[in-house]
């Protein structure tokens, strides 16, 4: 018993450590009309992200990413509270939230029998008429690169309002390495001043059939114990 129990402690121990050398970062950048917002680039380790501030024509008001250990990897949520075309808007403008996890455990998806999935939403919350187009798109990167595009999971492009879904859409990326990273962009297009929306996406594994099957298998056997222990014996 004695060696079984330091067998298993040896195991759960080895499985922390490799969590812990592969703790994943979130990192997000604006761009606006192309160029980096200064001061929009930034990284966190907890699993929570903000960013607000103020460009030449958008105030992007705050929004929030979320990841790893906040919600289990490889999901990565990403929201936009509002975003907003202000001042002497003339033409058209275009602001783009990037936001990527690194260091995703590549056993989590990727497999022969798994999957990704990504959902998608865009809300054109005022004058949705000076927004041209919203456009969300989710990608995954085998070389585990901060906001790498190699691999695109799903893309959106919403042109009207006032709410829009995707649904889930699911990908089955090719994840060679341990790790990989995950990327959302979501790139807005205003023609206007005065003009809100908020968009969000995310990113969550999909079970894979093998699972799910012994899943069923394990609350069926556990539904006839019950039935049998509830069952009057003759």
């Amino acid at each position: 018993m004695r060696k079984l129990l330091l067998a298993a402690a040896a195991i759960f121990a080895a499985a922390l450590t490799s969590q812990a050398q592969a703790a994943p970062d979130l990192s997000a950048r604006i761009f606006e009309d192309g160029s980096l917002v200064p001061g929009s680039m930034t990284t966190s380790s907890t699993g929570t992200l903000f960013i607000s501030g103020v460009g030449n024509n958008f105030t992007f008001l705050s929004a929030l990413s979320l990841g790893f250990p906040q919600i289990a990897q490889p999901a990565l949520d990403v929201q936009t509270t509002s975003v907003s075309s202000i001042g002497n808007f003339s033409g058209s403008h275009t602001l783009t939230f990037e936001v990527t996890q690194t260091g995703l455990d590549s056993a989590s998806a990727g497999t022969p029998l798994a999957a990704l999935a990504s959902s998608f939403t865009a809300n054109f919350l005022i004058n949705g008429s000076a927004i041209s187009s919203v456009t969300i798109a989710s990608y995954v990167d085998a070389a585990n690169t901060a906001f790498g595009t190699s691999q695109l999971l799903a893309s959106n492009t919403y042109t009207s309002g006032p709410t829009n879904a995707s649904g889930a859409m699911l990908a089955n990326p090719t994840l060679n390495g341990p790790l990989f990273s995950e990327t959302v962009v979501i790139t807005a297009t205003f023609t206007g001043a005065g003009a809100s929306l908020n968009a969000s996406a995310q990113i969550v594994a999909v079970p894979e059939p093998a699972s799910l099957a012994l899943f069923g298998m394990g609350l069926l056997g556990m539904g006839l114990v019950r039935r049998r222990a509830a069952t009057p014996q003759a």
